[in-house]
């Protein structure tokens, strides 16, 4: 299996395993062992517990966290007029 696939989904696995993460939020991109994660989540806690799960990754040497904490006025399903 090519690296940068088993590295995805090994990190996808750490996701998944994580309570405090919602993986479906979480887009994970390699690109020669180099792991972006990508979403929006709905919080700082999970924008940190996303990286804390990713980095107990065996094999990851480097990690962007692209990650946006949706604004408040959209978790609350507030729309603008």
């Amino acid at each position: 299996m090519n690296p940068d696939i088993q590295l995805r989904h090994d990190v996808f696995a750490q996701l998944n395993w994580d309570p405090a993460v919602n993986a479906c939020d979480v887009d994970v991109c390699v690109k020669d062992g180099v792991v972006t994660l990508r979403g929006e989540v709905a919080d700082e806690a999970q924008r940190t517990a996303a990286e804390r799960a990713a980095r107990r990754t065996e094999g990851l040497t480097t990690l962007l966290n692209r990650l946006i904490v949706r604004p408040v006025a959209v978790r609350a399903g507030i729309h603008p007029a």
